[in-house]
């Protein structure tokens, strides 16, 4: 099997993956949480990593669900599986694009870009408090953008699937403590609502370019 056309899908995989972490949700109520509990770095670092493998495994578990679902259907409609999975990927990204169009934003607490999350972890007394928010967070909110990915590479065999997985972890993890860290020792805040607001156009946009390319993979053989 020609591994070449994995690449675009691992590259697209990357992309949303790190995009996705760049959300201020990932990584700006642990810079209030550890400022506010007066943690130190390595014990803020601990536990973001603690969440952002929570969120990665979640991710990865909904994916091997589709994974699993979509190699059952490729053997058994192999000549057309390829095209029904760029037709799926394309779809996904033009419902993105239409939740974006219809104002829904994304937010994994359900509520506008105006985060509230500072001033929720400030009224947090404990620590046992603030790490159990901050791990509820992201563990029960799987990157869904992430799923089609997965269904993209079902081609390739669970090789394909371990590969994805690699590449959300990588992505995920190294944006979330890069941002947390940089944050942390410049005690800023990054003003960076454009990118959650328009998260759901970029990741329609992303997912509709891989089903194309997809496609013409398949047409010139190279798959």
């Amino acid at each position: 099997m020609n591994y070449l056309g994995l690449l675009p899908i691992i590259l697209t995989g990357l992309f949303i993956s790190v995009l996705h972490s760049m959300i201020p949700t990932h990584w700006l109520p642990f810079v209030m949480a550890s400022r506010t509990q007066k943690w130190t770095w390595s014990k803020t670092l601990s536990i973001l990593l603690i969440a952002g493998f929570g969120h990665v495994i979640m991710t990865t578990v909904l994916g091997a669900v589709i994974f699993s679902l979509g190699i059952g259907v490729h053997k058994a409609i192999h000549d057309y599986f390829i095209f029904i999975a760029c037709f799926s990927i394309a779809s996904f990204g033009f419902y993105q694009i239409y939740k974006f169009r219809i104002g829904k934003k994304h937010s994994h607490c359900n509520h506008t870009h105006e985060h509230h999350h500072s001033d929720e972890l400030k009224l947090k007394s404990s620590d046992g408090w603030a790490v159990l928010s901050l791990l509820s967070l992201l563990t029960f909110s799987p990157c869904e953008s992430f799923l089609p990915v997965y269904l993209s590479a079902v081609g390739y065999g669970w090789q394909g699937f371990v590969a994805l997985s690699i590449t959300l972890a990588i992505g995920t993890l190294v944006t979330m403590v890069s941002f947390t860290w940089l944050s942390a020792k410049t005690i800023a805040k990054f003003e960076m609502n454009w990118l959650e607001d328009n998260e759901l156009l970029i990741t329609g946009c992303g997912l509709i370019a891989l089903s194309i390319i997809l496609f013409f993979i398949e047409k010139s053989h190279i798959i």
